[in-house]
């Protein structure tokens, strides 16, 4: 392979997933739009509340999207699938930091499950388990808590509204459940003959 054929094949698995690449266009349209009205489904409807725990399945729809059609139409998608989701049913203001943080996910998915493929069982969760953590540590605490914190909470210091944000109120129990979804799921994905192309 060139060095030319290289670049053009990094590019394009920098946008689509190789099951999303190889597809005709018309094709590529019908994928995205699909992972478009599951963001703005997943946006609307799945939340739930227990106790003082707003439960939301986002990072983990976001980053499964980022995996099925690629880092940049999955960034794209799920920043779009937000506003959409915001304009059908909207509550407050709309924060488009929100959209940058599970479009993100989904970048930071796509690129870590798409950079290579091994066969050996185990890589797959050592990908899982980077996924967690650069999107707890960039989406979740970089973009969201600081975006909230500057927004509504900036009475209180960061770290107490990080406290506040991950342990009274939930939150790191809610992306411990994200994550454990992608756990789940995504081998499960990978054993499914249609998906056989997405080279997890």
């Amino acid at each position: 392979m060139s060095k030319n054929q290289l670049k053009s094949k990094i590019y394009s698995n920098l946008i689509f997933s190789p099951l999303v690449a190889k597809v005709k266009p018309t094709r590529k349209i019908a994928y995205i739009a699909t992972m478009v009205a599951l963001s703005i489904v997943c946006n609307m409807y799945f939340e739930f509340k227990l106790g003082v725990v707003q439960y939301s399945f986002t990072t983990a729809v976001s980053a499964l999207i980022g995996i099925m059609i690629g880092p940049v139409a999955g960034l794209l998608t799920c920043f779009l699938g937000d506003a959409i989701g915001f304009l059908t049913n909207p509550f407050g203001a709309y924060t488009p930091w929100i959209g940058l943080a599970t479009g993100m996910v989904a970048f930071i998915a796509g690129v870590v499950i798409h950079s290579f493929k091994s066969e050996k069982p185990y890589v797959l969760y050592i990908k899982l388990a980077v996924i967690s953590l650069l999107t707890f540590a960039i989406c979740s605490v970089g973009i969201n808590s600081t975006f909230l914190w500057l927004t509504y909470y900036n009475q209180m210091s960061y770290f107490e509204y990080f406290t506040y944000r991950y342990f009274v109120m939930g939150q790191l129990v809610v992306s411990l459940v994200n994550y454990a979804l992608l756990f789940i799921l995504i081998p499960v994905i990978k054993r499914v003959p249609y998906f056989k192309d997405l080279n997890i």
